[in-house]
């Protein structure tokens, strides 16, 4: 079973921890990101004076497992950090986790598409919001996003294309995913 779990996405972990109540989902993902817990609070441990780890890294993961039930988690590493700074911080009480607003656009379409998956009236509603933000955007950011996700053109064919590195398509991408949330989630202001 664990060798299936370590398999899974951070996002089906986050979700068969807290819906199902796996203990073993929750561990595979503390296990996937615990280098990063000790890397985040080790220039912590050499302050004056000196916090015992033994104290410290067993009360993250404590607080790490409670608010996993709790919170809405989109980026695993930015909630390691916030729960790490937060107990660092002395800040006296456990201050709730918020994601980014891009995060929090990006899992709200996330879910709608997970939604619409199962429901035909949902896709059609998603399709044509989708369909409108998309028209909104500037023209590079809108070829960017049709290429990638609807012609399924290669990260190879789109840097040759644009004579680009993959890094920096990668965070072009990115960014143009952000702004497409972003569109998609004010259509109603607008």
């Amino acid at each position: 079973m664990h060798q299936q779990l370590t398999n899974l996405s951070d996002k089906e972990l986050i979700s068969r921890a807290r819906k199902q109540k796996d203990r073993e989902a929750e561990g595979v993902l503390m296990d996937r990101y615990s280098h990063l817990l000790v890397a985040i609070t080790l220039p912590y441990l050499h302050t004056t004076p000196p916090p015992d780890p033994n104290i410290i890294f067993p009360t993250l993961l404590q607080r790490l497992s409670a608010s996993l039930k709790t919170q809405t988690i989109y980026k695993v590493n930015e909630w390691i950090l916030h729960v790490q700074k937060g107990y660092l911080g002395k800040s006296g009480k456990d201050t709730p986790f918020y994601p980014s607003r891009n995060g929090r656009d990006l899992l709200h379409i996330e879910n709608k598409v997970d939604k619409a998956a199962t429901n035909i009236i949902d896709r059609q509603d998603l399709a044509v919001r989708l369909e409108q933000a998309l028209q909104r955007m500037n023209a590079d950011d809108r070829d960017l996003i049709t290429q990638f996700y609807l012609e399924n053109k290669t990260f190879a064919d789109i840097t040759t294309a644009k004579g680009i590195t993959r890094e920096k398509l990668r965070s072009q991408l990115k960014a143009a995913k952000g702004k497409l949330a972003k569109l998609y989630m004010n259509q109603g202001y607008v």
